[in-house]
C-alpha cells in the first residue's frame, strides 16, 4: 500500500485518510498548526476516556501540559533515577532467575515500566506494583463494557494516593501533584487522573512492548547476543534498530486544521488523517534494506518516538529501562535463549503492536 497508494481514504469511522510514507508521516508529525492532536489520537476517537495530557491537546494547553509532565522525564532526572531502575529489573529477575525458564512477557517487560513509573512519581514498591496491576486492568478494558469500573478504579486510586501526600508530603512528584499545581499549571482532580494517566498508562504497554522486542531481536539475530555479552558498546544503536523495527505504537490520528497537500492529493480541512508510523519505519525512500535489522545502522530517524512538537516525553526513561533491563539479563542469564515461539500479539488498543508470550530458558542462578 505504501508503494502503490501512500494515501488512501477510508469511509469506516466517519471517513479518515491514511498515510503511509516517511516524508508524508513526519511531516504531519512536525507541522501541528496543520494536524491538529485535539480531536483525539486514536480513530474512533474515544468518548470514555478525558483527552490524555500533551499528548490530546494543541498550544497553548501542549506546552503547559508538557511543563507538568517534564520533571521526572528530562535526562538528568532519568540518569539520577537508575539505581532505582537496576533495582527493579533486579526484584523482578529475582523472581525467576532460579528456576531455569520464564515468561520474559509476564516476569519481566509486562510489569516493569509501570513498576518504574511509579516509583518514579513517588509510589513504594508494593504500592508501586499494586499501580501496575491497575494499569493493565485499565488498558485490557479498553472498548470494553468494563472501561467504566476501570477506570473509576484508577481515578479513586489517583485520589488516595492525592490525598496521602497532602496528609504526609514528601519530595515527589505526587506531593506535587496533590499541592494543586505542577511547573505552574495548575491542577484540579481530573487534571491530576490525567497526569497519572498520562504517566502510568501511556509509558506502560509502548515500553513493555518496546523491551520484549529488544529481547526478541537479541535472541534471533545471529550473533547478535554473544556480540553484546562480549561488548555492549555497540547496544545503543541496537536499541534503536529494535525501536525501529518493532514501533510499539504503531497509529496516530490527526484532524486537519487546514487544506493539506500530499502528493498529487488534496486533503480537505477538517478531515481526520491516520499516520502509520510503522509503515513509515520501514520506506526505503528514507532506511536502506528496511526489513532487515542492522546492529550498524548508523542514520537511524525512526519515528517511534514521534517527532516534533508532541514527541514522546518518556524516551530517555524508555531508552534507559531497555539499556538496563537487557543488560541485567545478560549480566546474570548468559545463555539465554528462546524456549518456543514468541507470542505476538496483533494490534491491540487500535495501536499497540507487543508480545502475549516470550518463553526462555537459560542455566539458572544458584540461590543464595
Amino acid at each position: 500500500m505504501r508503494e502503490a497508494c501512500p494515501v488512501v481514504h477510508s469511509e469506516r469511522h466517519s471517513g479518515f485518510d491514511f498515510l503511509t510514507r516517511y516524508e508524508n508521516v513526519r511531516a504531519a508529525l512536525t507541522d501541528t498548526g496543520s494536524f491538529s492532536s485535539a480531536d483525539g489520537v486514536h480513530i474512533p476517537a474515544s468518548d470514555l476516556l478525558p483527552p490524555v495530557p500533551a499528548l490530546e491537546f494543541d498550544e497553548p494547553e501542549h506546552s503547559e501540559w508538557r511543563r507538568a509532565l517534564d520533571g521526572p522525564l528530562t535526562p538528568r532526572a532519568v540518569r539520577a533515577f537508575e539505581p532505582v531502575i537496576t533495582e527493579v529489573v533486579d526484584l523482578l529477575i529475582d523472581e525467576f532467575a532460579t528456576v531455569g525458564k520464564a515468561d520474559l512477557v509476564d516476569q519481566l517487560t509486562e510489569p516493569l515500566p509501570a513498576i518504574v513509573i511509579g516509583r518514579m512519581i513517588g509510589l513504594d514498591q508494593t504500592e508501586a506494583v499494586r499501580a501496575r496491576g491497575i494499569a493493565a486492568a485499565l488498558f485490557a478494558a479498553l472498548g470494553s463494557a468494563e472501561f467504566p469500573a476501570r477506570f473509576a478504579e484508577f481515578s479513586d486510586h489517583t485520589q488516595r494516593w492525592l490525598a496521602d501526600r497532602r496528609e504526609n508530603p514528601q519530595d515527589d512528584m505526587l506531593t506535587e501533584m496533590a499541592s494543586g499545581a505542577v511547573a505552574g499549571k495548575e491542577i484540579d482532580e481530573a487534571g491530576a487522573t490525567g497526569l497519572m494517566l498520562a504517566y502510568i498508562v501511556g509509558g506502560h504497554h509502548s515500553t513493555g512492548s518496546a523491551l520484549g522486542g529488544l529481547i526478541r531481536h537479541v535472541l534471533t539475530v545471529p550473533g547478535l547476543r554473544d556480540d553484546l555479552l562480549a561488548d555492549r558498546a555497540g547496544l545503543p544503536r541496537v536499541i534503536e534498530e529494535s525501536l525501529r523495527l518493532t514501533t510499539p505504537l504503531q497509529l496516530f490520528a490527526r484532524t486537519l486544521r487546514c487544506p493539506v497537500q500530499v502528493g498529487d492529493q488534496e486533503l480537505a480541512e477538517g478531515g481526520r488523517v491516520l499516520l502509520d508510523l510503522a509503515a513509515a519505519n520501514r520506506d526505503p525512500r528514507e532506511f536502506s534494506d528496511p526489513e532487515e535489522f542492522e546492529r550498524d545502522r548508523s542514520r537511524n530517524r525512526h519515528l517511534s518516538f514521534g517527532a516534533g512538537p508532541h514527541v514522546c516525553q518518556g524516551q530517555h526513561l524508555a531508552r534507559a529501562e531497555l539499556r538496563i533491563a537487557l543488560s541485567r539479563l545478560l549480566d546474570r542469564l548468559p545463555d539465554l535463549r528462546l524456549d518456543g515461539e514468541p507470542v505476538e500479539s496483533g494490534l491491540v488498543g487500535g495501536s499497540l503492536m507487543t508480545h502475549f508470550a516470550l518463553p526462555v530458558t537459560f542455566t539458572p542462578e544458584t540461590a543464595a
